[in-house]
């Protein structure tokens, strides 16, 4: 497996309050990406904790449950082991999301400067297998194999959701004006739940990216470049040289993957 990850500025933006880490553990990879929110500093404080509150207590859950399970097997998603039926990768997941929750909270109420910050967090556990997604926000998943690309993960935002009500087209809220509204956000409040969704995998690649790069989604261009004969390192600056070139806006993270 090939892997990297980058994150940039923008040309808009006074500092980067993207955050994104990448672990291994056992045989398996974990990949987060968090875009945070909140006044001048919250948003860089928010999403650095919870990157860090949530691969590093996975990773912890993981390497625990390795030592009990023989060959460094995980068990399935949402499936126990036969001979540990209280091991699932899914239980994992949901405890480190309200761990990185409880902590980005407990700060926020801390220091009244820091009060109301949040961060999306967007997380691929990739195994042997498939991938697991975990997510909260509108930072994103794309897989792309066999030439074609789908979005694994569903924003939890305003626009999106008028996409559902059928009053929005996905080609008009990409340029919408409320298009950075979202409705879930990790830390805002006492308690949140993150969509995790498993998926079988072949050959292929994994984008993760906050929204200063999907917000300048091109199908063909986001196709050819991941499936591109260049490094995993390449094609995540070439991405960010994109939207820094479309104009941007925000910023921008990349996280490219190569199962």
């Amino acid at each position: 497996m090939q892997y990297y990850g980058s994150t940039d500025q923008g040309i808009r933006r006074s500092n980067n309050q993207d955050a994104f880490l990448l672990k291994t553990s056992g045989n398996l990879l974990i990949a987060t990406v968090c875009d945070g929110m909140g006044g001048a500093n919250g948003g860089n404080i928010a999403s650095a904790i919870a990157v860090e509150t949530y691969t590093k207590k996975l990773a912890k859950y993981i390497t625990s449950a390795l030592s009990f399970v023989y060959l460094g097997d995980i068990p399935e998603f949402g499936e126990p082991c036969e001979d540990f039926p209280d091991i699932r990768l899914g239980d994992f997941i949901a405890k480190s999301v309200d761990l990185a929750n409880a902590s980005v909270y407990s700060a926020s109420e801390q220091d009244p400067e820091l009060s109301g910050m949040g961060t999306t967090l967007t997380s691929a556990i990739v195994t042997p297998r498939g991938v697991v997604t975990a997510n909260i926000g509108d930072s994103r998943i794309y897989y792309a194999c066999d030439g074609k690309i789908v979005q694994l993960t569903k924003d939890h935002s305003l626009v999106q959701s008028w996409i559902d009500e059928g009053k929005l087209t996905p080609e008009e809220a990409q340029t919408h004006p409320k298009r950075n509204i979202i409705l879930r956000a990790l830390g805002v409040d006492e308690k949140i739940e993150a969509d995790i969704v498993e998926f079988p995998y072949t050959e292929g690649f994994l984008l993760l990216c906050s929204d200063g790069l999907s917000g300048y989604y091109d199908e063909d261009f986001f196709l050819q470049t991941l499936e591109s004969s260049r490094s995993c390192k390449d094609k995540a600056n070439l991405l960010i040289e994109y939207a820094n070139h479309c104009g941007g806006a925000d910023n921008i993270t990349a996280v490219v993957i190569k199962l």
